[in-house]
């Protein structure tokens, strides 16, 4: 998933390339052409690339993706949102197994929360070391040591280290997994939180052709190269449409465009360019968590954290494991001394020899 930018073009060539054109089709034709593969379902989501010239998806109730070709007409591949290599690594990542999304982002935002707090926070206070010169002694790892003294040595430095990125990646999926971590973020900032999304007076009209809803935001945002167009769910609500354009600072500083549906009138246009402060970082978070700020740099350093973790838990277990034998070793003397004070016969017993051999622990 850190590498998704750079694999996934390389993956999935065959949905993605669709040469240069001059002209494209309309985004009522790609619908038709998507038709005739699925026949069911109503259209939730179109998903275009490049402006309108690069592989657009056309997206079903059911979730499935039919992506055509938007100068050709013509269908590249149809698969389920989750199919595929990097969909089903983001729908365990995400637990989207669950049906309820709601469900998912609580109990996916808890369970980071709560490895956090035990991982990170727990180690350190255990950890923490009673000097400054034996803190910085933990950030070096000592390669020349052995056995369990190498392990524990180990565990310590990529703790260290691993630690801060994996507070970081937790820390940063808080906000948009918690609405309290986002309001908190808002306040911070001194902005105000994201107003509603507009809603429309309930109308028996015909929807339009999801062609003006396209033209209408590319005249707004004619820079634009990614586009996700959502239908309304009830009859209520706006067209929302989010647009990343060229040059933008990180793939998540979202413009926004609602549009009535009915008349495809502008209900409110958001660009990230005059958003808020807290919106600003609120997004560049997003981003961060994902690896998609920083370039190639950020995306090593959080692969490196993550590869941590497998660190830890071997040296962990086998420091653990290691202390198992050593404590009960340190009770058998003291079943020894037990069996003795029972009554052994006379004659074998030696109290100076004994005694020398026997460690009562503290406080005997």
């Amino acid at each position: 998933m850190v590498f998704r930018p750079q694999l996934e073009p390389v993956v999935e060539r065959g949905l993605r390339d669709v040469g240069s054109c001059h002209a494209r089709q309309s985004l009522d034709e790609l619908i038709a052409g998507a038709r005739r593969v699925h026949p069911d379902g109503a259209v939730t989501r179109i998903e275009i690339l490049e402006g309108g010239y690069g592989a657009t998806t056309i997206r079903f109730a059911d979730t499935t993706g039919v992506t055509v070709n938007p100068c050709t007409g013509s269908v590249l591949g149809q698969r389920h949102q989750w199919d595929g290599l990097f969909g089903t690594i983001e729908q365990w990542h995400r637990l989207r197994f669950i049906d309820n999304p709601d469900i998912t982002e609580l109990i996916g935002g808890s369970v980071s929360l709560l490895l956090a707090l035990i991982m990170v926070v727990g180690g350190a206070v255990l950890w923490w070391p009673s000097s400054l010169r034996a803190l910085k002694g933990s950030f070096k790892f000592r390669w020349h040591l052995t056995g369990g003294a190498f392990e524990r040595s180990l565990h310590r430095s990529v703790g260290t280290y691993a630690g801060l990125i994996l507070l970081m990646s937790a820390a940063t999926s808080l906000t948009f997994t918690f609405d309290w971590a986002r309001n908190a973020l808002f306040f911070a900032a001194g902005s105000r939180l994201p107003a509603p999304k507009p809603a429309i007076k309930a109308t028996s009209a015909a929807m339009l052709p999801a062609e003006i809803f396209i033209e209408r935001a590319l005249s707004m945002l004619p820079n634009a190269r990614e586009i996700t167009l959502t239908y309304p769910r009830n009859v209520r609500d706006a067209v929302e449409i989010y647009a990343i354009e060229r040059g933008a600072p990180h793939p998540n500083a979202r413009s926004y465009v609602y549009l009535n549906p009915y008349t495809a009138d502008v209900l409110r246009f958001e660009p990230y360019a005059a958003s808020s402060a807290g919106n600003r970082i609120y997004r560049w978070l997003g981003s961060l968590h994902t690896a998609k700020v920083g370039g190639l740099p950020v995306q090593l350093l959080l692969f490196a954290g993550i590869l941590g973790v497998p660190v830890l838990a071997y040296t962990g277990i086998r420091s653990a494991l290691r202390r198992v034998p050593l404590a009960n070793a340190g009770r058998k003397p003291v079943m020894r001394a037990a069996r003795q004070e029972q009554g052994p016969p006379a004659e074998s017993l030696n109290t100076d020899s004994q005694c020398g051999q026997i460690d009562f622990g503290p406080g005997n």
